[in-house]
C-alpha cells in the first residue's frame, strides 16, 4: 500500500478552494494523482471515469449539495467502494455529522489541515477502499455461489432426476461452500445455543468449534450488551428475521463490534450472518467523541454544553448551578512564551476543574481561555464549597513554563438557579460578573511573577546583563534630570531601561546568542522583538505605561528605524533618550564581535550620528553631562 500511487478526486464549488485543497493534498502526498471537480455532475462523472481511491468534498460548497453527491456516489454499483471524507469544522456542526453517517460518509477531514494528519487519514482511507474492494468480491462470489445453487436446487427439486447418491454430494459441497464462507455463519436452536459454526465463525470468536457448540449468544455479547442481544433475539424469535449491531467479547476478552443478520431456517433453527464492523465503529464513535469534547484539553466543548443547558431545562435538575473559570495571565504567557506554553496552562486547568468537580457535573472549555462548569442539583453554598476545593487545589497546582514552574492562577465565579422562569444566560453573565471582579484582584499578582521570571530568563538566554540595565538606569535618568522630568517620568524611564527588552523573549535564542552579523531573515526575525514587548507590555498592568515607549526605543531621528519609521517628536521622548544611552553602553562595553572603546570613541560616534541617528538635543546633552561627569 505504501508504494501504491494513491488517486484523489476533490470536490469543491469554490475554484479557489478546490485549489487550494488539491495543493494541499499533493503537497503532502506528491506521488498521488490529484482529479478536481467544481460541480455535481462533473464530481460524479470524473469519479465513475477516473476511479479514485478516495473522494474529498468541501462542505462549504452546499450542505445539502455535498450530501447530495454522497448520497449518488454511495448508490453507484461501482463508486459504492469509494471512501468518501467530508472536509469541514466538526465541532461546529453536529447536525451535518448525524447527516453525513447516515448516507455513508467514511470519515472527516477537520479544518485547519495538518499535513501529518491529512497523509495518515488519506492513506487510511485507501486501505479502507482496498478492503471495500476485497469484501466486496468476496461478497460476490459468496452470493453467485449460493445463486447458482440455489438454482441448482430448484432444478433438483422440479426435475426429480437426481438420485440420493447425486444429492448427497450437492449437499456435502453446500456445506463446503458455507464452511469456507468470508461472512461467519451461525446456528442457533430456539434457545439462542449454538448447533453449528463454520470457520470464519470460529476465528471471529477466538472459539473451536467444539468449546463454541458449548456455548449461546450470552457468552458472546459483552456485558452491557445483554438486554439489547436478548431483546433482539426476541425479535428474529417473533418475525423470523432481524439485522443488529453487537458489541461482543471473544474468547481472549478482546471487545468487537458485529453486524448480525438472522434468518428463520425452522421452528427451532436460525442462521445467523455475521460481519466484523469494529472499525468503523471505532471510526465513528471517535467522530462522536470529538464531536462533543475539546480536542486539546479533552473536556467537554460549547456545542456539548449548551446541548446540556437544554437537556437541564427541567424543574427536577433544580436548582443547577454554574461555575465560570478564567485563566489568568493567558495571553501574557502566549506572547512571551508561545502558544505550545499557553496550550499547557489550558491542559493544566481542564485536568484540575476534572479532579475538583463530582462525576455527574459538566466541565467545558468554552471559549479560548474559559471553561465553565455545570452542577445539577447543586445549591449556591455547595457550588462554593466545590469552588473553594479548585482554589486550594491550585495552591499546589504548578506549570512547567520555559525554565521555571509557576502556581497555575484562575479567576472563579459562581451563580444558582432557583427556577425555570430565571434564564441560564443571566445566571452564566452573574457568575461571569462575580469571576471578573476577582480577575481584578488576582491577574496582577500571577503577571508581576511572571515578569519576574522573564526578565530572569531573559538575562539566562540573550548577551544582556543586570549591570547593563543599572547602567542604563544610571545614565538615563541623569539626561530625564538634567531635562527636569518628574518623578512619574523617571520611574518610567528606569521601568523603560530594565524591560526595553522583553520582547526578545519571542525570538529564537540562536539568533540572541549568535556570534558574528545576522543574516537578513534573522535580523528581520530580530526586529520583531519591539512589537512582542509592546504586546507584552499591553497584557500587564503594570508594564502598560511604557508599552509605547518598548515598541519605539528602535526608532531613529531620520525616520529610518524600526518598527513604525517614525521620525523626529513623532518619536516618544523616553525611547529618544533610551536609544542614546543603550548606543553609548553597547560600544564601551565588550561585545562577542569587538572589544570596548573608548568613551571619547563612543561620544565621537554618537556626535557624529546626531541629527540621523539620534535627537540632536537629547545628544548634545548627552556629550556635555559625560564629558563634565
Amino acid at each position: 500500500m505504501e508504494s501504491k500511487k494513491l488517486k484523489i478526486e476533490v470536490i469543491a464549488e469554490d475554484k479557489e478552494i478546490l485549489t487550494y485543497f488539491s495543493t494541499r493534498v499533493l503537497k503532502a502526498l506528491p506521488e498521488s494523482e490529484v482529479f478536481m471537480a467544481s460541480d455535481e455532475f462533473q464530481g460524479i462523472i470524473l469519479a465513475k471515469s477516473k476511479k479514485p481511491d478516495v473522494i474529498l468534498i468541501d462542505i462549504s460548497m452546499s450542505r445539502n449539495l455535498a450530501l447530495k453527491i454522497s448520497r449518488i456516489i454511495k448508490k453507484d454499483k461501482i463508486l459504492q467502494i469509494t471512501p468518501i471524507m467530508l472536509i469541514t469544522d466538526l465541532e461546529t456542526d453536529q447536525e451535518l455529522h448525524k447527516k453525513a453517517v447516515k448516507v455513508g460518509i467514511d470519515d472527516f477531514l477537520i479544518k485547519p489541515l495538518d499535513d501529518s494528519r491529512l497523509i495518515a487519514q488519506l492513506k487510511s482511507m485507501a486501505k479502507v477502499k482496498e478492503r471495500n474492494t476485497i469484501f466486496n468480491a468476496q461478497q460476490k462470489t459468496f452470493q453467485a455461489t449460493i445463486n447458482l445453487r440455489t438454482q441448482e436446487l430448484k432444478q433438483e427439486i422440479l426435475g426429480r432426476k437426481q438420485s440420493d447418491k447425486t444429492l448427497k454430494e450437492s449437499e456435502e459441497k453446500f456445506k463446503i461452500y458455507i464452511e469456507n464462507s468470508p461472512i461467519g455463519i451461525f446456528v442457533v436452536d430456539a434457545s439462542g445455543h449454538y448447533i453449528e459454526a463454520n470457520k470464519k465463525a470460529c476465528t471471529m470468536t477466538g472459539y473451536t468449534r467444539e468449546e463454541l457448540l458449548g456455548l449461546s449468544i450470552r457468552d458472546y455479547l459483552a456485558l452491557n450488551e445483554l438486554s439489547n442481544g436478548i431483546e433482539g433475539f426476541k425479535r428474529l424469535l417473533k418475525t423470523g428475521y432481524s439485522d443488529e449491531e453487537y458489541r461482543v467479547r471473544v474468547k481472549n476478552g478482546q471487545e468487537k463490534w458485529i453486524n448480525l443478520v438472522g434468518a428463520k431456517i425452522n421452528d427451532n433453527s436460525f442462521i445467523a450472518f455475521c460481519s466484523d464492523i469494529t472499525e468503523r465503529k471505532e471510526k465513528e464513535l471517535k467522530i462522536e467523541y470529538m464531536s462533543f469534547h475539546d480536542s486539546l484539553t479533552n473536556v467537554y466543548n460549547r456545542a456539548f454544553f449548551e446541548d446540556a443547558l437544554e437537556r437541564f431545562d427541567k424543574e427536577n435538575q433544580l436548582p443547577i448551578s454554574i461555575i465560570m473559570c478564567d485563566i489568568n495571565g493567558l495571553k501574557l504567557v502566549n506572547d512571551t512564551l508561545g502558544h505550545a506554553a499557553g496550550d499547557k496552562l489550558l491542559i493544566k486547568t481542564a485536568k484540575l476543574l476534572s479532579v475538583y468537580s463530582r462525576k455527574k457535573d459538566i466541565v467545558a472549555r468554552i471559549g479560548g481561555d474559559e471553561f465553565c462548569i455545570l452542577l445539577p442539583l447543586t445549591n449556591n453554598n455547595e457550588a462554593e464549597r466545590i469552588m473553594e476545593r479548585i482554589t486550594s487545589g491550585l495552591k499546589k497546582c504548578k506549570v512547567d513554563l520555559y525554565k521555571e514552574k509557576f502556581l497555575l492562577s484562575l479567576s472563579l465565579g459562581c451563580a444558582t438557579r432557583t427556577t425555570l422562569t430565571q434564564l441560564y444566560k443571566n445566571v452564566q453573565k452573574i457568575a461571569e460578573d462575580n469571576m471578573y471582579r476577582k480577575k481584578l484582584l488576582e491577574r496582577n499578582s500571577f503577571h508581576n511573577s511572571l515578569l519576574e521570571s522573564l526578565k530572569t530568563s531573559l538575562l539566562e538566554r540573550s548577551r544582556e546583563t543586570e549591570e547593563h540595565a543599572e547602567r542604563l538606569v544610571f545614565l538615563s535618568k541623569k539626561i530625564g534630570r538634567a531635562m527636569k522630568l518628574n518623578e512619574e517620568k523617571l520611574d518610567e524611564l528606569e521601568l523603560l531601561s530594565k524591560l526595553h527588552d522583553i520582547g526578545k523573549m519571542g525570538i529564537d535564542t540562536n539568533i540572541l546568542t549568535k556570534h558574528g552579523k545576522l543574516s537578513e531573515v534573522e535580523w528581520l526575525e530580530m526586529k520583531r522583538h519591539t512589537g512582542i514587548g509592546y504586546r507584552i507590555a499591553m497584557a500587564s498592568s503594570y508594564l502598560q505605561p511604557i508599552a509605547e515607549y518598548i515598541l519605539s526605543h528602535h526608532e531613529r531621528w531620520d525616520g529610518k528605524g524600526y518598527p513604525q519609521g517614525l521620525k523626529k517628536d513623532e518619536i516618544p521622548l523616553l525611547s529618544r533618550i533610551l536609544f542614546v544611552v543603550d548606543a553609548y553602553d553597547a560600544i564601551t562595553n565588550d561585545r562577542p564581535y569587538r572589544k570596548a572603546l573608548s568613551k571619547e570613541v563612543a561620544l565621537a560616534e554618537i556626535e557624529k550620528n546626531s541629527g540621523t541617528q539620534f535627537d540632536p538635543e537629547i545628544a548634545t546633552l548627552f556629550i556635555k553631562i559625560m564629558k563634565t561627569s
